[in-house]
């Protein structure tokens, strides 16, 4: 595709989800792959017209030996092209707990973006995101099992605490991105470890979606409807749920909140499940490693259990008391 019409869609989907706004600050996640390379430079080309604050913030996982090199040819790229820019070093595999690699690096990627946004007083995060890594989310979760928050995958625009995250690049396929850096002969750095089947997501590009590709050709957009409707359908939802959060709540501490028992009896599955996820969300900041098993418990101990009966979910415990359900955090 040529280089203006990737030029054009990147303004289309800024103007058609409102991701920009004239005089924004904003802190662009650059790793010195092609995707977010891209970004940086058409984000500053748009500095004129929006008058835009921008600050160019890059986690160094410390996973591979490329990856101080990497570090380096952003910063001297930031210095060229007269732009602040901020990185940390940590290494992913002193924190790796045994549970997925790629997960903790995404927490220690993101906690270091919630530190910068806190220093430079920035609360709009510019990520790279687009339809093939958003095609690739989406079947990673139907493969590992999901309703339909995960089936959204991620969106265009979205909240992570303090943080609204913005993704101008989501209508997108690599290949246009790919044909526009070498079009405007622009360098950047490739991650050889995106080539590791040992990683899900690898596994996927590399093996599941070719063979996809082969049944329809347009797999990669038809995920992207996927993702649109399902998102519309649990916005839908969600608000609701929240309403009836706001219904049943009846009580608020530091550490836990209370649920009214006989109004939690008598919901759709569907909303009892977003309550819930909702309530543990206030409690602990995320609803991380709880699944529907979880919520199944949950269910059973709210119809079922007996009085003072309560379940252990990853960091929080959950209490049937005579007329409420507890949900309490266990982290003091």
């Amino acid at each position: 595709m040529p280089t203006k019409g990737l030029e054009k869609t990147f303004l289309k989907t800024i103007k058609e989800y409102n991701l920009f706004k004239k005089k924004d600050k904003l802190l662009l996640g650059v790793s010195g792959g092609p995707d977010s390379i891209a970004l940086l430079y058409n984000v500053i080309n748009l500095t004129k017209d929006y008058k835009l604050k921008i600050v160019c913030a890059h986690f160094n996982h410390g996973i591979r030996k490329e990856s101080d090199r990497e570090e380096k040819f952003i910063k001297e790229l930031c210095s060229k092209l007269n732009i602040d820019f901020v990185s940390e070093k940590k290494n992913v595999n002193d924190f790796f707990a045994g549970d997925s690699l790629e997960q903790t690096a995404r927490e220690l990627r993101f906690d270091f973006f919630l530190k910068v946004s806190r220093q430079v007083k920035i609360k709009k995060l510019v990520l790279a995101h687009h339809k093939n890594d958003l095609a690739e989310t989406v079947l990673m979760r139907i493969i590992r099992g999901t309703g339909l928050k995960g089936l959204r995958g991620f969106l265009p625009k979205s909240q992570f605490r303090s943080l609204t995250v913005v993704r101008p690049f989501i209508d997108l396929e690599k290949e246009q991105i790919l044909n526009w850096l070498n079009e405007k002969n622009i360098p950047f750095c490739l991650d050889k470890s995106n080539q590791e089947v040992k990683f899900l997501r690898n596994k996927i590009r590399i093996g599941l979606l070719p063979q996809l590709e082969a049944i329809n050709e347009s797999i990669t957009d038809r995920l992207s409807d996927l993702a649109v409707n399902a998102g519309l359908d649990y916005d839908f939802i969600y608000n609701f749920s929240k309403s009836e959060f706001r219904r049943l709540k009846q009580k608020r501490s530091s550490r836990g909140l209370s649920l009214g028992l006989k109004g939690l009896k008598e919901l759709h599955p569907a909303v009892f499940n977003n309550v819930i996820r909702i309530a543990i969300e206030q409690i602990k900041g995320n609803t991380r490693r709880i699944d529907q098993n979880h919520l199944i418990e949950v269910k059973k101990l709210v119809l079922e259990g007996r009085e003072a009966a309560s379940i252990h979910l990853p960091k929080i415990v959950i209490k049937k008391e005579k007329k409420a359900l507890s949900i309490q955090s266990l982290i003091l």
